[in-house]
């Protein structure tokens, strides 16, 4: 298997007297060679040593400095329980938010994920879009207290494609609390298909469309805080074991990161169409670090304390960086760019029975170069109905 790939972070501490300071951050990147001798992942090491100064403001952003003070076995203890208090407890108004966390809570679940990545030519007025193929996941969750765990298989839908040389790994996990929300997001795909092909007349030629060479790589880490977390609960309508019984919205900010890595044989461009994209836009390879601020807003439609719809959009600003490769490597960035955030659900929420549907997308652009730039986006739709005992 040529496209297997292993991702590890060792973090040193030397004691000091009463403290440990941290010495050592190293990330290691395995990844066996392809058949031209290239690393299937060579980008993503490339980007990791490039830009080191994005891992400096991750630092900067989840610690609180360089040392991390050593602590007595009873100040640990206190730490442990201060922070269970600080991710568990519920401040709130019972108007508006009803927990049932102490209630056991099955489901079934049908999940459907998806990723992609566009190219847009503003000199040309063209565009294309790459997507895998698509497979439906179905199994079983529970849920109770702070604890949450859903466990789906596929159903092959994909070998059913006329895509035969396929492989993809994808999980995108969550974490909720009753003010916060945690993703995270590791995703490995083979073989695409072009869709959305824009501003040429040309008709392309049977088979042209499948790209079984092409390889992305989609590692993430976003997180978001609810301000009005008293009246509205960001688990009602995702994770289901609270119930929002009066209509409520609250500002979301956050912050987060990604790393995409895209790898071709050849140009991602049609040889049909190259000639209607300018020659910036025909990619081989493209790798993109990003870091970004989000501000946006939530909210939670209730009808009779059990009929809801909730709409989330969280814009943000992003830093990104990387290079691509056309007929020789382009570095691009840093460059301030867009990235969206929506998160979507519609149900049915009661003290026992819950069902509904939840969408949830982000979507990162990013400027290639001046009328040239790429979106890379990702997410998952699915429906779920359970019940509390």
């Amino acid at each position: 298997m040529d496209n297997l790939f292993q991702l590890g972070m060792i973090v040193v501490f030397v004691p000091v007297k009463h403290e440990y300071q941290l010495v050592s951050v190293k990330i290691i990147v395995v990844g066996e060679m392809g058949e031209n001798g290239k690393s299937k992942i060579s980008g993503l090491k490339r980007l990791l040593s490039k830009y080191r100064w994005i891992g400096v403001m991750l630092i900067l952003l989840f610690s609180s400095g360089n040392d991390l003070k050593g602590q007595t076995a009873d100040s640990l203890v206190s730490f442990i329980k201060d922070f269970g208090n600080f991710l568990l407890y519920r401040n709130h108004d019972t108007n508006y938010i009803r927990s049932r966390g102490d209630e056991v809570s099955v489901r079934l679940i049908a999940v459907g994920k998806f990723n992609y990545f566009r190219i847009r030519d503003r000199i040309n007025d063209t565009r294309f879009r790459y997507r895998p193929v698509r497979d439906l996941s179905v199994g079983a969750g529970l849920s109770y207290k702070w604890f949450s765990l859903d466990l789906t298989f596929s159903l092959g839908l994909r070998k059913n494609a006329d895509l035969e040389n396929t492989r993809f790994f994808d999980f995108q996990g969550k974490i909720f609390s009753s003010k916060q929300y945690i993703a995270g997001t590791l995703q490995y795909y083979k073989g695409y298909k072009l869709q959305g092909l824009s501003g040429t007349p040309v008709v392309l030629r049977e088979g042209s469309e499948r790209r079984e060479d092409i390889r992305t790589i989609n590692i993430g880490l976003q997180y978001f805080y609810a301000f009005n977390y008293t009246r509205f609960s960001l688990k009602a309508p995702f994770d289901l074991n609270e119930i929002q019984r009066r209509s409520a919205g609250s500002v979301i900010a956050g912050a987060g990161f990604s790393i995409y890595v895209m790898d071709a044989d050849t140009s991602v461009v049609p040889p049909e169409v190259a000639g209607y994209f300018d020659p910036l836009t025909h990619i081989v390879d493209m790798n993109i670090l990003s870091l970004t601020l989000n501000v946006g807003y939530m909210y939670s439609f209730v009808y009779k304390e059990r009929l809801f719809l909730t709409l989330g959009l969280i814009p943000g600003l992003s830093i990104t960086g990387g290079d691509y490769l056309t007929d020789e490597r382009r570095l691009t960035g840093p460059h301030l760019n867009l990235k969206v955030s929506t998160m979507n659900a519609l149900g049915y929420n009661s003290n026992k029975f819950y069902t509904g549907i939840h969408f949830i997308v982000d979507g990162q652009f990013t400027r290639l170069e001046k009328k040239r730039s790429a979106e890379i986006g990702h997410g998952k739709a699915g429906l779920f109905a359970g019940y509390r005992f």
